[in-house]
């Protein structure tokens, strides 16, 4: 199956190959419905604040999450990393400093006197997430087309063993990590 390559001015490039793995994050239902596919994948928006650490004995030395709050804490050396919030808006990729200072304020009532949030850093992107959270990892109706997308939130979390069960799949063996992924 050759896929061609559009840069939105015209076809710039067509790929040809014996496999594909299609996995293009929030941006894959998109393509794949190109192909004939219908993939439920839909981009909810995550935040993240990044943050000097003002006093380390304050601090921690572990990844935290506040399932109360749906907020994760991890430590970077002399910086917090503070990641939560979903906001569902479509494709828009701006920051709402509403949510970021909700996300700050959260942090000093968690953790007073760890971090005063001077000099804080910002970070928005899409979450390809699908209704039950579960991602598509394996070979779509497509013959030779296999997908590795959907992971939501957990997508850096779970990028090493997805990629390693679609290697498995995509050379015809049965992947060590026995889970029922979405098929495409």
């Amino acid at each position: 199956m050759p896929v061609r390559v559009d840069d939105g001015a015209g076809v710039i490039d067509e790929l040809k190959a014996d496999r594909f793995v299609l996995c293009l994050g929030a941006y894959s239902a998109g393509f794949a419905r190109q192909l004939g596919l219908s993939l439920n994948i839909y981009p909810a928006k995550g935040y993240s604040a990044t943050l000097l650490i003002r006093d380390p004995m304050k601090g921690f030395n572990v990844s935290l999450t506040v399932d109360e709050y749906k907020l994760v804490f991890s430590r970077l050396g002399d910086r917090l990393r503070i990641a939560g919030t979903a906001e569902l808006n479509g494709f828009e990729t701006s920051i709402n400093m509403v949510r970021c200072e909700a996300i700050l304020r959260r942090t000093r009532e968690l953790f007073p006197g760890m971090t005063d949030g001077c000099q804080a850093t910002y970070w928005t992107g899409l979450r390809p997430s699908t209704p039950s959270n579960v991602p598509y990892v394996g070979r779509s109706k497509i013959k030779n087309l296999y997908l590795n997308t959907g992971h939501g939130p957990l997508g850096w979390t779970h990028s090493a063993g997805s990629g390693r069960a679609i290697a498995d799949i995509v050379d015809g063996r049965v992947p060590e990590l026995d889970f029922a992924f979405c098929g495409g």
